[in-house]
């Protein structure tokens, strides 16, 4: 290597040390002052604590015990894990039977799902958090439902494609062995499905506490103080 390439190597680790300190910076900053008395966060936001503006924890301490932090991150925890694994269980499953059965009902289901992805979000806030009010929807499980509906658009459209690509002779092969079809589902396609599934319950995770999940917190369903998780959120 020869010394024009290693200034090259050399003014590009600077150049990337300098970004990192320009993007962690901001996190330092609020780290900092959350150890600082909110009056002496406005007046020396730059300056470290010391021991008149230093307070310990009890900003957190306060923060969790006024907004109920622990039970929100409770619900929203037991919200996304569930919903995500629903969501990718019985949308894999619907996929593979709108691929292999052909026939207009399956036809139709498709595109009914596949028109669903295109209907924004603040169309039918109003009307969902309604109907879920008079159907008794409005709770953690409940939630789960709804959010199996706004998934299932695009879960379906990313499965259905994957499945497309899988033989049908594996399965014919399994279906020859004795399986029937949802031993068939469960122990030859859906381990296969096993990447796109990740991808799935990723893009549903952020989905989730996107603009489905403000909506939802916005609503009736904010008695249960749901949190984001991930940087979906609006």
């Amino acid at each position: 290597m020869n010394s024009k390439s290693k200034n090259q190597n050399n003014a590009m680790i600077v150049f990337l040390i300098f970004l990192a300190v320009l993007f962690l910076s901001p996190i330092f900053i609020v780290f900092m002052n959350s150890f600082k008395g909110r009056f002496f966060i406005s007046d020396t936001p730059f300056k470290l604590p010391n021991s008149e503006t230093f307070i310990g924890l009890e900003n957190y301490t306060s923060g969790i015990a006024k907004t109920g932090f622990i039970q929100a991150f409770g619900y929203s925890l037991f919200i996304t894990v569930f919903s995500v694994a629903v969501i990718v269980i019985f949308t894999a499953m619907t996929a593979w039977c709108i691929t292999r059965i052909k026939s207009k009902v399956s036809t139709f289901i498709y595109y009914l799902l596949v028109f669903s992805m295109i209907v924004p979000f603040q169309m039918v806030m109003f009307t969902m958090s309604k109907m879920a009010n008079i159907l008794h929807l409005d709770n953690p499980i409940g939630i789960i439902l709804i959010y199996l509906g706004f998934g299932a658009g695009l879960s379906v459209f990313i499965f259905s494609g994957f499945i497309k690509t899988i033989p049908i002779e594996i399965e014919e092969a399994a279906t020859i062995d004795g399986c029937n079809p949802i031993q068939t589902f469960f122990l030859i396609v859906f381990p296969i499905l096993k990447p796109v599934g990740i991808t799935v319950a990723i893009l549903n995770a952020r989905a989730e506490k996107g603009s489905a999940g403000s909506g939802l917190r916005y609503s009736s369903f904010s008695v249960y103080g749901l949190i984001p998780f991930t940087g979906g959120i609006s």
